[in-house]
């Protein structure tokens, strides 16, 4: 299991050990050395190859003393400064090894140019930890300038204004093809905005673990995660006892929507999956699944404090939304259900069952709501929220409002707990996912995984990397684009490939 850390847990952990004098930055700095001489192998040996942007703090000062080691071992390494304060043991260090030191207001658009123009790489060391997502405006000719030179950036530590907590990124960020992070990976890097800018990430040890306490501020599972979580029946196994998953899904206006959640919910290994909708959708399902148990509803009729499910039998997870318009009467009688707890305490609120979420309603770890931005703005406003908050927090908030667990649904998903334990993130799909009807195939896998007993939290985790590892099987790692059904149809070969044993 990945964890990532605050800036303020970092900063906490990062105290004791440099009140007892120990080298943090010159551990860090022979560190992100060692990771630049491998990014330049193969480089021409002429001429100065490195360029530092160096802020005023410590980061830059990381970026110095990498800078001077570099120079005596032969790879030219310059520095731009950034702010009038510079760390001035690591700016000495490189003046001593024969670097030149340039100060950003001293230098022309031209001969700004002319030192890109002779970089093979740039090291962003301009702000660490202590980013905020805004640049100055008098940076932010420098960060175009290198944009526009197409130099590859290496990030010294986390990419210059990114928020090292919530990720959330100003737009002139520079986009790094590497990233060298001190101690501990931080949680923004893992999050949208800074995860996009980090690139291809490296850990450097500095001893922090022992610092930073027990409960991380993000978590990300890993195969190694979902071989340990993911419900397999034993020999004595029933229908019953691997789960049974009901969907109030599909209406006249999106039939397909059931269809597709009942091939996620069966493809994910539901014992039995239970349909409750209208005849005619119940007809369009069983012709694609037909071991799904179809329990014919009249939602126009239907008495919006019940499903009435008293006669379906067994029910582990309830699945309420897909396709369903907010209008209909399955959806506020799957929220009540669902909210109320005495029966159904497990269960998924997706697509028009968010709109049937009041703010009086309270639910538990155990249910997920699944909304995309857009769906998480509205409830936001309904509830009273702030709709415009980075995506991390806006999940947060919904947790904390409803008490269920929230997957906010994106290019990374991400996972508020409603026990309010650490977020999750999970970044295992594809763009090509970004088709009508994915979002019920991962309501249907969600609604397996909880009906099988794993937890809110975890089941949503594990969804979200099954249905992202399919995706990716389904459109040849999003080469070429996907239908929803596809997505279900691929969900036991992605299953497959994690949970096979590791070649011996």
């Amino acid at each position: 299991m990945i964890r990532a850390h605050s800036a303020e847990q970092v900063r906490a952990a990062e105290a004791p050990l440099l009140a007892a004098g120990d080298p943090l930055m010159l551990r860090a700095a022979r560190a992100l050395a060692e990771r630049t001489r491998r990014r330049l192998a193969g480089a021409p040996a002429a001429g100065p190859r490195v360029l530092v942007l160096a802020g005023s703090g410590a980061n830059g000062g990381d970026g110095l003393h990498a800078a001077a080691l570099l120079r005596r071992e032969g790879i030219g390494a310059d520095a731009i400064l950034t702010a009038e304060r510079h760390h001035t043991g690591g700016a000495a260090a490189l003046e001593d090894a024969g670097g030149t030191l340039h100060a950003l207001d001293d230098l022309t658009p031209e001969e700004l140019a002319e030192l890109l123009a002779g970089a093979e790489l740039v090291l962003d060391a301009i702000l660490g930890i202590g980013g905020r997502p805004a640049v100055p405006p008098p940076l932010r000719p420098l960060l175009e300038a290198v944009r526009c030179s197409a130099v590859p950036v290496l990030a010294v530590d986390l990419p210059s204004f990114v928020d090292a907590t919530t990720g959330e990124t100003a737009p002139e960020a520079l986009r790094a093809a590497e990233t060298v992070t001190f101690g501990a990976l931080k949680a923004g890097a893992l999050l949208p905005g800074g995860a996009e800018r980090c690139g291809e990430l490296h850990l450097v040890d500095l001893g922090l673990a022992p610092h930073l306490g027990e409960t991380p501020s993000l978590l990300r599972l890993e195969d190694a995660d979902v071989r340990v979580l993911f419900p397999h029946p034993p020999r004595e196994a029933t229908k019953y006892s691997r789960g049974v998953v009901a969907l109030a899904a599909g209406s006249e206006q999106y039939p397909g929507a059931a269809v597709l959640a009942a091939s996620g919910a069966a493809r994910a290994g539901a014992g039995m999956v239970r349909c409750l909708a209208p005849q005619s959708v119940l007809d369009l399902v069983l012709r694609e699944r037909p071991e799904v148990v179809g329990h014919p509803v009249q939602p126009t009729t239907l008495d919006p404090s019940s499903l009435h499910l008293e006669d379906t039998g067994r029910i582990g997870a309830l699945v309420v939304g897909p396709g369903l318009p907010g209008t209909d009467p399955r959806a506020r009688a799957g929220a009540a259900l669902l909210c109320r707890g005495d029966r159904f305490s497990r269960g998924v609120l997706d697509a028009g069952a968010l709109e049937a979420i009041g703010a009086e309603d309270r639910f538990g770890p155990d249910v997920v709501l699944t909304p995309h931005a857009g769906e998480a703005a509205r409830l936001a406003r309904r509830l009273g929220a702030d709709p415009d908050r980075p995506p991390p927090l806006l999940a947060a908030a919904l947790a904390s409002l409803t008490g269920a667990t929230v997957l906010l649904k994106g290019p990374i998903t991400v996972i508020a707990p409603g026990d309010g334990g650490p977020l999750r993130s999970q970044e295992d799909g594809t763009a090509q996912l970004a088709s009508a009807g994915t979002g019920d195939v991962l309501a249907g896998v969600l609604g397996t995984l909880l009906a099988a007993g794993l937890p809110g939290p975890d089941a949503a985790a594990v969804a979200a990397i099954l249905h992202g590892r399919a995706g990716r099987l389904a459109s040849r790692d999003g080469l070429v684009p996907l239908v929803a059904l596809e997505v279900a149809g691929r969900l036991p070969d992605a299953l497959a490939t994690i949970l096979a044993p590791a070649p011996q």
